[in-house]
């Protein structure tokens, strides 16, 4: 009997020390670069930049397309806004169609023909990974 309380004590010891060694879980301070703690003029400002450096843009062009997105960013909110707290889903879809297709003329008076068409491939792109994610994702359980 003693023997096996010694074994236990002493496991346990073993154990204790093991865990006491583990290293301490990491705290990540840094907001991630695309998280929600940013503003939305952050959040335009970073998209700004990647659409310069991914189409070209002038620095011209990039006065003129900021006010855009944050104007976009905005419209969007309030759409959203309007469909979770209101409760409205009818007409939502048109909404969100007449936005956008303003944003697509306002886009095209400040980028190029070659600009805006690789922009549209770049959207394209996007939507296609979207879609794949999604096909992806319904066959899984939740």
């Amino acid at each position: 009997m003693k023997k096996f309380l010694f074994l236990f004590v002493a496991c346990g010891a073993t154990v204790s020390a093991g865990f006491a060694q583990a290293p301490a879980p990491t705290v990540q301070t840094v907001p991630p670069a695309g998280g929600m703690q940013q503003s939305p003029e952050q959040m335009v400002t970073r998209r700004t930049q990647y659409l310069a450096k991914e189409l070209g843009l002038s620095a011209d062009q990039q006065a003129r397309l900021q006010p855009l997105l944050l104007t976009q960013r905005q419209q969007m909110q309030v759409l959203r806004e309007q469909r979770t707290t209101g409760g409205r889903r009818q007409g939502t879809a048109q909404d969100l169609k007449a936005a956008q297709a303003k944003f697509d003329e306002q886009l095209k008076a400040v980028f190029t023909p070659e600009q805006y068409a690789k922009f549209n491939a770049m959207k394209d792109g996007q939507r296609d990974k979207v879609r794949e994610r999604r096909a992806a994702g319904a066959g899984q359980p939740e």
